[in-house]
Order: C-alpha cells, then structure tokens, then sequence
C-alpha cells in the first residue's frame, strides 16, 4: 500500500495557480502586463476537478461492494465539507444582517440556495456570481454534486460500462460549451455541471483504467504522445488569450486535457527524483490549506485592502506590500484553521465511517480536499478511503 504523495503537491500547485490570478493577475485588468502572464491561474479549477474525479473515483470503485458504501462515504464527505463550508456561509448571513459592506456580503443570489448547494445555478441563470464573500463556492457545488450523483453511478452500473459513460461525457460536455458560447451567456459554461462533468470524467476514467484497464502498452503510449502533443496548450493559451472567440469552449477542453495527461504521467513517475520536489514538505503544507485557502483568499485580500485603504493594484509599492501581506495572512488562517479545525474532524470522520470493519486504510483524506478540491494518497492493493478536491 503505497501513498502518492506526488498528488498532494499537483493539489498544492492548482491552489497557488488559482491565488495568484486572483492576487495578481486580475487586480489591474486585461491591459495590464501581469493579466496575460497569470491568465493561466484562471485554469487551477480545473485541475482539482481532474485530481478530484480520479482521487473519488478510486475511493468509490476499491469500496463498490461495501456494505458501508453511501453511509461511509457521504459521512466523511459530510464532515470535510460542511464545517467550513457553512461557518462562511454564516458568517455571509451575520454581515448581511449588520447592513455593512454590501459589497462584500450582499448580491443578487438568493441566500438559501448556498444552503442546498445550488447557488451555481442561480449565478448562470442571473449572470452573477452573488456576494463576493461567497463568490468562489460556485466550484464547491460542483463538486458536491458531482457526490450526489456519481456514488450511485458506481455503484450500480456494470464496471465494463462506467468507462463508456465517462468518455460520452467527455465527448459531450465540450459540445455544449461549444453551443453556449454563441448565446449572451458569460457564467454558464463556467459554472454549471453538465458543462464541466468532461473535467471530472477525465480524472474518473484515468481511476478506472488504473484499476481495471491493465497494463497495455499501447495505450499508455497514446497517452504520452497526447501529453506531448497538449504541452502546447498552455502557450497557446498564453497567445489566445481570455478574448479570442468561443475561447471558453476550447480552452477548458484543451485545459482538461493537458491536466489529465499530467495526472497520468505523474502517476507513472511517482517516486522518481524527477518529482521529488511535488512531495516535499511545502508541497505538503499548500495541499493542506488548499480548501479554506480557495473558500477565503477573496474576501481576506479585500478586507486587508479595505482595512489599510490602499487601492487594489500592483502598480504602487504600497499595492505590491499589501498583496503580500495578503497572501501571507490567507495561509497563516488556513494553516491554523488545518491544524485547529479541519484535521481533528477528519480524524473524527475516519474514526466514525468505516467503508470495512476489519481493514479501513487511507487514501489521505486529510489532505486531499478541492475546488472542490480530501485528501491525494493512493493505496493500490487494499480497501482505501479518502478523497475530494479539497483537502
């Protein structure tokens, strides 16, 4: 039984990728200099929802037949995602109760459906994304329900079919980008599930295979020239930009695709000196704050912004200071929030959901969640637990 710790830092780098287009490449617009050189942070999301799908899918197909199966598996989900997840919601609900700062806490979203999940939804069909102080859990239901609906999907249909199922739905989802992106809508394809599920279908079919797929040369020597072939994505990206047309119809395909092929090509490498520095311990401390850190970076820069009265820009020095001050506070919050908070109940979750009675290892839940985004251990050989985007 072997933990791939490899997988602890892809999750550690699509949390940075994500805060540093929002801490640097955003603040100062699409004209200025930092906007093309982050842009491709805009892609982060996307790789947790690849790491995701894989790290859920191997969980769900090594404990298919366990009698513990949903109970088990919703129970830890349960415990990893909510705590956190409803104390900003609450907090959300106390400072639009204060009546101050209507910038930060109030939006065009109804309230309760951050309470079911389904805020995602509403943001497509109002074109907003609600109060900034919860703007980024658009990915969180995703992914949640992407749980509600995907446990089910394994566990009753026949294991020859998932593949197919998968690979219909990465074939599908691109198409509807593709039809959406000649309608006005500018959130839907973003937001909506049925137009990200290629993302989490790649990360699911690459579980399967390495479960049931076996070793076939041929195979994994397609994959590799698909790798070679998708590390021109990223300069293209680069060269596109976020204003080429029909732009989110292809790029998150392309996106989706290199950040598959990386997962498989680290997978296959896992342990080498190569990626040495993917399991090393500042790997490991950014894997573990990646969940709170994407839920709060947004209104922790605003409110050390607001606080100071500094204007949100890297053109000044006081800017430059501040967004460093920023950076530095989200992870001092999300270290201690791990350590104080979110690690003593995934204990406590591991403790009380057991997929065996007799045998219950770890696939590392403590650190995988991630967006949406639990935890990235693998153990190959034996009944495991664990998993989710965010850790």
């Amino acid at each position: 039984m072997k933990r791939i710790r490899e997988l602890d830092g892809l999750r550690g780098v699509a949390a940075l990728m994500v805060i540093a287009w929002h801490y640097i490449g955003i603040p100062d617009g699409p004209n200025f200099w930092l906007w093309p050189i982050f842009y491709l942070g805009h892609f982060g999301v996307d790789l947790f929802f690849v790491l995701s799908g894989f790290l859920i899918t191997t969980i769900l197909l090594e404990n298919r037949e366990s009698e513990n199966y949903f109970s088990s598996f919703y129970g830890r989900r349960a415990l990893r995602i909510w705590p956190v997840y409803y104390l900003m919601c609450a907090t959300c609900f106390l400072g639009w109760l204060s009546g101050k700062s209507p910038t930060l806490f109030q939006g065009a979203v109804p309230g309760w459906t951050y309470i079911f999940g389904i805020q995602n939804f509403w943001m497509a069909k109002l074109q907003d994304y609600g109060a900034f102080w919860l703007a980024g859990t658009w990915s969180l239901a995703i992914e949640e329900q992407f749980y509600l609906i995907f446990p089910f999907i394994v566990r009753l249909v026949p294991i020859n079919v998932l593949p197919k199922i998968l690979i219909a739905a990465i074939i599908i989802c691109p198409l509807g980008r593709l039809i959406d992106s000649f309608t006005q809508d500018q959130f839907g394809y973003y937001v909506l599930p049925q137009f990200r599920a290629d993302v989490l279908s790649i990360g699911a079919l690459l579980a399967w295979w390495r479960l049931y797929g076996g070793e076939d040369a041929a195979i994994s020597s397609r994959v590799r020239r698909v790798l070679g072939y998708s590390l021109w994505v990223p300069p293209l990206i680069w060269l596109t930009g976020s204003r080429t047309f029909h732009a989110a119809a292809w790029q998150h395909t392309f996106a989706a695709v290199f950040f598959g092929a990386l997962l498989y090509w680290v997978l296959e490498r896992q342990g080498t000196s190569t990626l040495k520095w993917l399991r090393g311990p500042m790997a490991s401390f950014f894997a573990k704050t990646s969940y709170c850190s994407y839920l709060t970076h947004h209104w922790i820069a605003y409110g050390i912004f607001a606080a100071l009265g500094v204007e949100r820009t890297l053109r000044t020095f006081s800017g430059v200071a501040t967004t460093i001050a920023s950076f530095a506070a989200t992870f001092c919050l999300c270290a201690l929030s791990y350590r104080y908070f979110e690690k003593p109940l995934i204990e406590l979750s591991h403790r009380r959901f057991r997929f065996s009675k007799s045998v219950d290892g770890t696939l590392g839940e403590e650190q995988l969640q991630a967006p949406s985004c639990e935890n990235s251990s693998i153990h190959y050989g034996g009944r495991q637990d664990g998993g989710g985007l965010w850790r």
